[in-house]
């Protein structure tokens, strides 16, 4: 066999195991599969008032793939009786400024950010499962979340995540 063969021979072998590494490591599942394919909400319309278990200020909607997540504000929470004496929700719990730091990349709280739903993704996920408790860790937020005595998920903040049919 001639030099300029099995050089192309090594480069076409090495590049099939590369691609194929690629390809593996890009659709191996990083979250678990009872977790996959499923949404999370911190609003429910079967509550009464759910603006008491959201101390995030926002009503989110996280979604978890197979490996990646993406996160989802539609607006601002308002805590009240009536429209003439409402006022905004905010909050400076480690939580609630790690969600606003994914979502418009600073850790303070505007309401004007949040007027119109927007959607951020946070890309490729690691989620680990423990007993009644998961993490969620990516580039750009890492939460915590614990089971509640209801079924539900909560963060440490206390703020509840409802689960919701997926996407």
């Amino acid at each position: 066999m001639n030099k300029k063969f099995v050089v192309a021979l090594t480069v076409l072998v090495l590049a099939i195991l590369v691609g194929g590494g690629w390809l593996l490591h890009r659709n191996s599942s990083t979250v678990p599969k009872n977790l996959a394919n499923q949404g999370y909400q911190t609003y429910n319309a079967n509550q009464s008032d759910s603006t008491l278990v959201n101390h995030v200020g926002l009503h989110l909607f996280l979604y978890l793939g197979k490996n990646n997540a993406s996160l989802t504000a539609s607006e601002p929470v308002k805590k009240g009786s009536s429209f003439s004496n409402e006022k905004q929700l905010h909050s400076n719990t480690p939580t609630a400024k790690a969600l606003y730091k994914a979502l418009t990349g600073n850790e303070a709280y505007n309401p004007q950010d949040y007027e119109k739903p927007f959607s951020v993704d946070l890309g490729r996920v690691n989620v680990s499962e423990d007993k009644n408790k998961w993490t969620l860790k990516s580039k750009k937020l890492t939460l915590t979340f614990h089971k509640t005595s209801d079924g539900n998920w909560a963060t440490p903040d206390g703020t509840i995540w409802f689960p919701v049919k997926a996407k």
